[in-house]
């Protein structure tokens, strides 16, 4: 008689494991070594790479949301934040905005956390660049965009955290009102799979990133008023900040409310990039040939920025001063951004810049 053939079968256990195990691996040879998210929308699915290693806050803070593992106002502890939020903006050729949590008690996380920008490589060059909406340095919470076209004018302003892998199509599909029905992080490789952000993990981050911002601060703080003294010693200071140097006197007594004048400036910002004003209510544009513009003495609503409006207001007819407005009487931190132009780079301020005018009344309107 033949032996007897005898078959070792592994344990159910061992195969349940591999059953588990085997399709895992699998998917995560789809991708190289990184943490991805898999965004499932009602358009289809939009696969995005986070630059964790480069901006690991934020990555933190968008892995963390997404899997539920940091807490925060808007949703019960352990809810996956992302899902079901609407893309509450679309604006055709600029971002696909989401992130505001649905249902949720707050239209936000509850916190804000700093920017992580001008990093190498991470920029806002052209579409499928995946960055954090806010509104004004360092207040980002949870609400993201996706580029459609070339915004490298948001470089500084916004934090760049990831990419689009595949999905563009999805991307441009999308419309105001259009779902995220779900975001899986796939983590491939040993560095991915240890980041797993905690609350306190998080935390940590963002306590040590605050330090650093002030720090950066108060030191950009300190080297503007050097320049400042250096450049304009008998500077006279007005009472809300902005300090002057007349340049010329005027003639006459200083204009009175409802006096229509004709004005003109140049300006720049103190790190040397220069602007000039537009016939449009005197709005600043690149370059440096100043058009006269309409400007009413008094108006009610502000029409160039608090301290330029405070400053021209005691200027007489003939008259020429150089205005240095601090940032929180100019354009804050909001900045400013022009309306975009076709064929042009947009012109914008970024938020926090001190401003330099050389601002003329020419006469009445």
């Amino acid at each position: 008689m033949p032996p007897t053939l005898k078959i070792h079968c592994p344990p159910l256990s061992l195969i349940l494991a591999l059953f588990l195990v085997l399709p895992a691996q699998a998917e995560s040879r789809k991708y190289p070594n990184g943490i991805y998210a898999e965004v499932t929308t009602n358009k289809g699915l939009i696969v995005l790479k986070l630059e964790f290693k480069k901006t690991p806050m934020t990555a933190a803070n968008f892995v963390g949301l997404a899997e539920g593992t940091i807490k925060n106002a808007a949703l019960p502890e352990g809810t996956l934040f992302f899902n079901g939020a609407k893309f509450h903006r679309v604006v055709a050729g600029h971002v696909i905005q989401t992130g505001i949590p649905a249902g949720g008690r707050a239209q936000g996380p509850g916190y804000q956390f700093p920017n992580e920008t001008r990093l190498p490589g991470l920029n806002h060059d052209r579409a499928g660049m995946l960055n954090m909406a806010n509104s004004g340095p360092h207040t980002n919470g949870s609400q993201w965009c996706i580029t459609l076209g070339n915004r490298s004018y948001l470089d500084g302003d916004y934090t760049v955290f990831g990419h689009v892998v595949t999905g563009m199509d999805v991307v441009f599909s999308i419309v105001q009102g259009d779902e995220v029905q779900s975001i899986k992080i796939v983590r491939v490789g040993d560095e991915a799979n240890r980041f797993r952000p905690t609350t306190e993990s998080f935390q940590k981050m963002v306590e040590d990133a605050k330090v650093r911002v002030g720090q950066a601060e108060e030191k950009k703080r300190a080297e503007e008023e050097k320049t400042i003294r250096s450049k304009w010693p008998q500077a006279k200071v007005l009472n809300n900040e902005v300090k002057f140097v007349v340049v010329r006197e005027g003639k006459g007594a200083a204009p009175g409310a409802g006096t229509k004048l004709k004005v003109a400036y140049s300006g720049r910002c103190l790190n040397g990039m220069r602007f000039a004003s537009t016939a449009d209510g005197g709005k600043p544009y690149f370059g440096r040939d100043p058009v006269p513009f309409e400007y009413e003495v008094g108006k009610a609503q502000v029409q160039i920025n608090r301290g330029f409006d405070a400053a021209v207001a005691q200027m007489k007819k003939g008259e020429k001063r150089i205005l240095i407005v601090p940032s929180n009487q100019a354009y804050g931190i909001s900045g400013y951004y022009d309306r975009e132009k076709p064929g042009q780079k947009r012109f914008h301020i970024s938020p926090n810049t001190t401003l330099v005018y050389e601002v003329e009344v020419l006469g009445n309107w």
